[in-house]
């Protein structure tokens, strides 16, 4: 019977999600970039096994929202997506529970973005693009 638990992302587990992004071929976000330097996220687990984590992001309004979602590329089992489901709604229970109003997800995986459509989730059709202003950008 499989288990599968939802629980805070430990300082033990960086590493390992730092090998998920590396493995795909990108960089991981530096941890200062990170809510609470990291530690601030979920991670699902099957029978104690991480499977993906992703990174809670609560301002002091009522909205927050999720980000650098990211698995292990080696699971393939048929349950990951229900395991990514299981990790978002647990995302979203901790965020309403905290009296956030409103809650998002910010991905640009198209197959997980089709499989939510299917599901009946609310997904934007509107497309966005992040206009980035580093450090050492002074103005725009």
């Amino acid at each position: 019977m499989e288990n599968i638990t939802v629980r805070p992302i430990k300082e033990e587990d960086y590493v390992l999600i730092n090998s998920w992004w590396k493995s795909i071929g990108k960089s991981p976000p530096p941890r200062k970039l990170l809510p609470d330097f990291g530690l601030h996220g979920l991670m699902a687990c099957k029978d104690e096994r991480p499977i993906v984590c992703t990174y809670l992001y609560l301002t002091n309004s009522s909205f927050g929202y999720c980000d650098y979602m990211i698995s292990d590329i080696n699971y393939r089992e048929k349950d990951r997506f229900n395991i990514v489901l299981q990790l978002m709604n647990q995302a979203i229970g901790t965020a309403f529970n905290l009296g956030y109003e409103d809650f998002w997800f910010i991905t640009q995986n198209k197959q997980m973005i089709e499989k939510c459509k299917s599901l009946g989730v609310k997904v934007s059709e509107d497309p966005y693009y992040l206009i980035c202003a580093e450090n050492s950008t002074k103005e725009i």
